[in-house]
């Protein structure tokens, strides 16, 4: 009968001497990693606040009821024109307004802020819906603290112009005119195409505030161009695009298009409120999915009785409010809504 064959002890020292190697490199990476984690943090919390102090909110932190919203005002209304309420896209903040907003404020008193968590406003209260029902109630809770009566044309950019779309239907003996510039549709998400792009996107949103608190999308945001706002403003929105605070906003704000989508859709048609639809061309996609975006910017535009819609070939999606040539077109399009409100003719074509 065979001996049993023994491990030699060589052998047993060579495999314990593997596996104490192997331990103190796992070690070495995690306290590399944990290293790395508390670096980053601590770098997004000192930039933030220094980002606090060096960009003090322009207009006024008005108090809603548990938290503050930021609302900042220009020029008067006069001869009874209406008050322009801008309402950015996702995630977007009062300072991308500021190529618009001065010459608005040239005829008539325009307003722009921050939906909760974004900008400078304070964050909503953990649990609150970021719907259009909501968003909605806050923007007109805020307008009124701040003694800032109607009548207002809303104009809503992207996404915005959803939220536009739904206070306009909420409030509708407030609202006189809509502008919607490049705005989101209702029904964007539909197509198989468009409905991987909003998985892709919902995989990107359930990282981005874990990224953040770690600093990785400050670093982003300083390697992104400058776009073509003030330097002041530029700086603003890299600011904003750096803070936790912000991609928590965003994150809860996409999380929430499937409900604004469907509030927007229930609503149904405007009547006979005046409407200005301008449109982009350029979206980065592939030629299908532009074709079917210029189909939906048509859609909004039949939502009136008495809208125009207007085409900016060669004009990106975030032109119409960042880029000095198209947003002179953005202008235009507000100014002949106010006018149209103002003295109950239709709009022109």
């Amino acid at each position: 009968m065979a001996a049993p064959v023994r491990e030699s002890s060589s052998g047993g020292k060579i495999r314990s001497g593997c596996f104490i190697w192997v331990k103190r490199i796992f070690l070495t990476l995690l306290i590399i990693l944990v290293g790395l984690s508390v670096l980053g943090i601590t770098y997004q919390n000192l930039s933030t606040q220094s980002d606090k102090n060096k960009f003090p909110a322009p207009g006024q932190l008005i108090d809603i009821g548990v938290y503050r919203l930021h609302l900042y005002c220009m020029g008067e209304s006069s001869d009874g024109s209406p008050t322009v309420i801008l309402e950015q896209g996702l995630g977007g903040t009062s300072p991308a307004w500021a190529l618009v907003q001065p010459e608005v404020a040239k005829v008539t008193r325009v307003c722009a802020y921050d939906r909760a968590g974004l900008g400078w406003s304070d964050p909503a209260p953990k649990g609150t819906p970021r719907d259009g029902e909501e968003v909605a109630k806050e923007l007109h809770t805020l307008l009124q603290k701040a003694d800032i009566a109607g009548p207002y044309v809303m104009v809503g950019h992207s996404s915005g112009g959803l939220y536009a779309l739904f206070f306009a239907h909420q409030y509708s003996k407030d609202v006189v005119g809509l502008v919607l510039l490049d705005s989101s549709h209702p029904d964007q998400w539909d197509t198989s195409v468009a409905q991987e792009l909003y998985k892709s996107n919902a995989r990107i949103y359930s990282v981005t505030s874990t990224l953040a608190r770690l600093g990785l999308l400050r670093l982003r945001a300083r390697s992104q161009p400058a776009l073509g706002l003030p330097d002041l403003q530029n700086q603003e929105l890299m600011a904003f695009g750096s803070a936790t605070q912000d991609w928590d906003a965003q994150g809860a704000e996409f999380f929430a298009t499937m409900d604004l989508d469907d509030e927007v859709r229930a609503a149904g048609s405007l009547g006979n409120l005046p409407l200005l639809v301008l449109t982009a061309t350029d979206h980065g996609g592939p030629a299908d999915m532009e074709q079917t975006w210029q189909g939906l910017q048509n859609e909004l535009a039949q939502l009136s009785t008495n809208s125009v819609h207007k085409v900016l070939n060669g004009a990106r999606h975030e032109s119409l409010w960042a880029d000095p040539e198209y947003a002179g077109e953005s202008v235009t399009a507000i100014l002949n809504v106010v006018e149209a409100a103002q003295y109950g003719t239709p709009l022109q074509k």
